[in-house]
């Protein structure tokens, strides 16, 4: 009976160390699938691909801002290319016109005259060239000079003899413009000086002695004539201080026909930027009116 038991005993125990080392030998295998599990895991890294792709609008979003931005660039170029051509062209328009305009009076009754005796060169004899005044009243020729007025004739009568002869009462004298440039300008001024203490010993007419007119730029470039803007003012200047010493009166109507750039207005001079266009010697004779 001992002995049976005791041989149950032992099959009991092998049986169980069979058991055990089957149990044994299949942890092992529960752990290597423990361990595949984190890679099963792992796979879940599908995710990460489709945050990937998710990416792709994101990339798209820039796309649109730059369509975006060139929309809004269109507008703002296009803006001041129209808006600054027509502003800037007409404010440059006005500045030039307008203050190169004359405005010196053209009114004057020609009776006003008639006891006057106008002396001077080429210039002066358009006044009855235009038939502004009688001839009989100008005494002018071409090329008269302050320092040859005196001993001159024109139409074979003396300076002298017509004075004397006619009696005006006022006299009006703008010599110079064939001399400047020519002779020394002193000497002119001091001739004009003579020429006015000369009549005034024959006549008790009232004497007005007018500064010469202007030049154009092109007439004081040009290669046959010696006028010119500075040489005109110089003589005027000394014009004036000469006849102070004088009992005539020094009327300043080159300022009349000067623009502000100190040549000649347009509307008042001829193609040759010298002599008077017609309707200058009406600006002429008013200002005298206005100022005899």
């Amino acid at each position: 009976m001992l002995a049976v038991i005791c041989s149950l005993s032992v099959i009991l125990c092998g049986c169980s160390d069979a058991v055990s080392s089957s149990v044994s030998d299949s942890a092992p295998d529960t752990s290597s699938v423990s361990t595949t599990a984190p890679q099963t895991t792992t796979a879940t890294t599908l995710p990460q691909t489709t945050t990937t792709v998710t990416t792709v609008p994101v990339a798209e979003e820039p796309v649109q801002t730059e369509i975006t931005t060139e929309q809004t660039e269109e507008p703002e170029t296009q803006s001041p290319e129209y808006t600054d051509s027509p502003e800037t062209e007409p404010q440059s328009e006005p500045p030039i016109t307008q203050p190169e305009t004359p405005s010196a009076s053209t009114d004057f009754e020609e009776s006003f005259f008639d006891d006057a005796l106008f002396i001077g060169d080429s210039i002066t004899t358009g006044l009855y060239l235009y038939g502004y005044i009688d001839m009989s009243k100008v005494y002018a020729k071409m090329g008269l000079a302050p320092s040859t007025a005196l001993y001159s004739d024109v139409d074979g009568v003396t300076l002298e003899s017509k004075i004397k002869s006619d009696k005006p009462k006022k006299i009006y004298i703008m010599l110079g413009t064939n001399s400047v440039g020519y002779s020394d300008n002193e000497y002119l001024a001091s001739c004009m000086e003579e020429l006015v203490n000369s009549i005034s010993s024959i006549s008790k007419a009232k004497i007005y002695v007018l500064s010469i007119p202007p030049v154009t730029a092109y007439a004081e470039a040009s290669y046959d004539n010696y006028l010119s803007k500075a040489a005109i003012d110089e003589y005027n200047s000394l014009l004036k201080t000469a006849i102070s010493k004088t009992n005539a009166v020094f009327l300043d109507f080159h300022s009349v026909l000067t623009a502000s750039d100190g040549y000649y207005y347009e509307e008042y001079h001829e193609m040759d930027g010298i002599h008077f266009m017609g309707s200058t010697y009406q600006v002429m004779l008013s200002f005298l009116e206005e100022h005899s």
